[in-house]
């Protein structure tokens, strides 16, 4: 197809998965243990292993604290009864269409999925991305899936990367803030190398890295310092897989800091370059400047980002995406058009669309 607008992050959140995913999709000795939907005094609730999931209301998005973007569009979250409009492909579409978005690069809920059993978590995190391999099949240059890699064990990421490869998703998630290890371990470089041969960016998302405020505590003002802050916690991811030489030894590799904004990287570019210069290059060598890898390998995504929009020489209009974020609270859906008139229309139209359309087809290599 012909793209012309495309986001580059949305959401497939657990107050909209299907409520027998996994009791449909796990191994007979997991279904006990695995996800399900139970009732509870604050409604239907995810519980696995025994115990109500964190975030895992189903149903719904709207809530005491935020409300989704489709409730407060006044549109109705289920159209069916045990139906939810971003999990089923043909609501899902008309939601695009309402917004005039060709097509949706799909993560899954921003905050890591817990267990405690490490097969369990292999097993859910496999039926998951399953599921969403087919789902993004009712319509595939549309629905772009980036199903979540387990972190809890590098050898069981690289397999994960592996299998999802075969199911032809095109990207993965790699999630920081539960790796087992840091992003500079070398333990990585396997998942590194699959990466690089299957060309499968690699994104790193927002969600965790915030180290005295909580999202769940609105006292003092907690959760608006987390919601406001937690974008610029992939800060260190960032700098660990320039520094720790990945980049460098994989130049085939794509690394997309997802949902972080733009605003604050081109001072952190700027740091690493003069670091670099005057006393890093003792200890890293590299043979480009940090900045130079940057707009080699890695893209950044955004919603809205006034000052980032403006520093955009900065960063390299190849390697920003917009992103509507759907069905969050953030998004910008169903008014996303009106979004990018008012606040890109000083770009140029061909820069504009590099943003909206261009980078994110190319960096996933859509409609091939």
């Amino acid at each position: 197809m012909e793209y012309t607008f495309v986001s580059g992050d949305d959401h497939m959140d657990l107050s909209y998965l299907p409520a027998n995913l996994w009791q449909e999709r796990v191994a007979a000795r997991f279904k006990a243990q695995a996800p399900r939907v139970a009732d509870s005094a604050n409604g239907p609730m995810w519980v696995c292993e025994g115990k109500p999931w964190a975030f895992g209301n189903h149903g719904s998005m709207q809530g005491p604290r935020l409300t989704g973007a489709i409730p407060r569009a006044g549109v109705n979250e289920e159209p069916e009864p045990g139906v939810f409009r971003p999990s089923t492909p043909k609501y899902r579409l008309e939601d695009m269409d309402r917004d005039g978005i060709d097509a949706h690069v799909i993560y899954g809920p921003p905050l890591p999925l817990s267990f405690t059993d490490s097969a369990l978590h292999v097993a859910c995190l496999e039926a998951y991305n399953s599921w969403l391999a087919d789902f993004c099949t009712a319509a595939p240059d549309r629905l772009i899936g980036i199903p979540i890699l387990p972190m809890h064990d590098p050898a069981a990421t690289q397999k994960e990367l592996q299998r999802v490869a075969k199911l032809g998703l095109k990207g993965a998630l790699f999630g920081v803030f539960d790796a087992v290890k840091p992003v500079f371990h070398e333990d990585w470089e396997p998942v590194w190398a699959v990466a690089a041969e299957a060309e499968i960016p690699i994104s790193f998302h927002l969600g965790g890295g915030i180290r005295s405020a909580r999202v769940t505590d609105t006292s003092r003002g907690q959760a608006a310092a987390f919601v406001c802050a937690v974008p610029m916690q992939l800060d260190e991811a960032l700098c660990e897989i320039i520094f720790c030489g990945a980049l460098e030894k994989y130049p085939q590799l794509r690394i997309v800091l997802a949902e972080a904004g733009i605003g604050w990287v081109p001072y952190l570019l700027w740091r690493m370059d003069h670091e670099y210069d005057k006393q890093l290059h003792h200890m890293v060598h590299l043979s480009l400047k940090p900045s130079e890898l940057f707009r080699r390998q890695i893209w950044v995504s955004f919603e809205e980002d006034d000052i980032g929009l403006k520093l955009l020489s900065e960063l390299g209009e190849d390697k920003v995406l917009w992103a509507s974020d759907y069905p969050h609270p953030d998004s910008t859906w169903p008014h996303s058009r009106k979004y990018i008139d008012e606040h890109m229309a000083s770009l140029s139209p061909q820069v504009r669309k590099k943003l909206t359309c261009d980078n994110t087809v190319r960096l996933y290599n859509l409609g091939s």
